[in-house]
């Protein structure tokens, strides 16, 4: 008994300090990341991790365990007459578990202002996976993703209105005298992603497993134009470039309770976004009942600024149904709130999402093989289905526990 008590004691420290050892590295990062350098813009509609994340990083493409379509809709800053921003996304992904590889899709439309500013983006994601362990107690996949999206911009300059334009006494009566470059609409641009994430289950033989997340990424790190690191999205065709994007993140799930086949879980999160100058963190968390249901607050705030005007919290609350079809439908909504100098301004942020989920990999399909991973809800594991002698797991949607 005393061996095994030993042993057991051994294996938990082993897992501790392994872990101790990641987070030691994603702050080293997070470090790196805070140097300062010049400020030219930032990519829309990016703010919030916790539902868009293959918006942060490509490696998490596939990660859910499901063929997967989402579609969601932001609105904010809708108190300046009702234009503000508007943005409309939509991702396809699917789980692959007869090859090392998923892939996924995503379009994005992001419109902002009286003078519709249009950004385009269409991507495509990929991203595969290498199986470690460090011990019996513990096991690993790290994922590699690529994003290789285009875009381009584009605004409607008729709806503005030009100081030659005016007239001291009749208002706006004359013509204007400014050209419109490019018919309005900038150059293609090509925006090209990579992540890494590093995807942990600990303590596995036990029903309190946990698991952690923790990843990188950099977006605007190529370009086909001129050998310049950074495109321009000027839509007057101005060579100003457009800085690289890094994110990081370090998320951790814990098993609180059971309730039946259910688990009462807790995951909280770090989140860092940079580009040029401009910066954020969020910190929060979500409450849930297993996938099926979930709360979640969040703080946002630009570090190391002690009088941020950029400070806001968002709530969230996700509900997923499921059946014995092998099909899910899943809603989210999001409510964000400024508590820094533009609350008065700005106004609320509103997020509304739907998905839908199947348990099923057409790419396997296609390809002739079978799917490595029975899509049902056989498994004891409330986050991941291992694959016989792969390791490839994901956040299964499907799992139920069995009693």
């Amino acid at each position: 008994m005393d061996i095994k008590i030993g042993a057991a004691l051994k294996g938990y420290f082993s897992y501790l300090v392994s872990a101790m050892r990641l987070f030691t590295i994603i702050e080293c990062c997070f470090l790196i990341l805070t140097n300062e350098i010049k400020i030219y813009g930032q990519d829309p509609a990016y703010s919030s991790f916790h539902s868009n994340r293959l918006l942060f990083n490509p490696a998490l493409v596939g990660s859910q365990g499901a063929q997967s379509y989402t579609l969601k809709a932001k609105t904010q800053w809708l108190n300046d007459g009702g234009h503000g921003y508007k943005t409309i996304s939509f991702t396809a992904e699917e789980t692959v578990p007869c090859s090392i590889m998923d892939f996924g899709v995503k379009a994005l439309v992001n419109e902002e202002g009286v003078a519709g500013y249009r950004t385009v983006e269409l991507g495509l994601l990929s991203a595969m996976y290498i199986p470690f362990s460090w011990n019996q107690w513990s096991d690993h996949n790290f994922r590699l993703g690529l994003d290789a999206a285009w875009g381009w911009n584009t605004v409607d300059y008729s709806k503005f209105v030009f100081s030659d334009q005016l007239d001291p006494k009749y208002g706006i009566v004359r013509p204007s005298s400014f050209i419109v470059p490019n018919d309005g609409i900038s150059r293609n641009f090509f925006n090209p992603g990579v992540g890494c994430v590093i995807r942990s289950l600990w303590n596995k033989t036990n029903r309190h497993a946990f698991m952690t997340n923790i990843g990188l990424s950099m977006y605007r790190f190529y370009t086909f134009s001129n050998g310049q690191i950074n495109q321009s999205v000027s839509v007057l065709g101005l060579d100003s470039p457009n800085p690289n994007r890094y994110a990081a993140f370090a998320e951790i799930e814990f098993i609180i309770k059971y309730i039946g086949r259910r688990s009462i879980t807790l995951r909280p999160q770090i989140v860092y976004q940079k580009q040029g100058e401009i910066s954020y963190m969020e910190l929060g968390s979500r409450f849930g009942l297993a996938r099926d249901l979930g709360l979640g607050l969040y703080y946002h705030v630009v570090p190391r600024l002690n009088n941020s005007p950029t400070k806001w919290i968002t709530t969230t609350f996700d509900v997923l149904k499921s059946n014995y079809k092998g099909r899910a439908v899943a809603f989210n909504f999001s409510y964000s709130l400024n508590v820094g100098g533009l609350k008065n301004f700005s106004g609320p942020q509103f997020e509304l999402g739907i998905a839908y989920h199947l348990a099923k990999s057409t790419i396997c399909k296609i390809s002739g093989m079978e799917d490595a991973v029975n899509y049902s809800y056989e498994y004891k594991c409330p986050y991941y289905s291992f694959p016989p002698g792969k390791r490839k797991y994901y956040e299964n949607l499907w799992a139920k526990l069995d009693e």
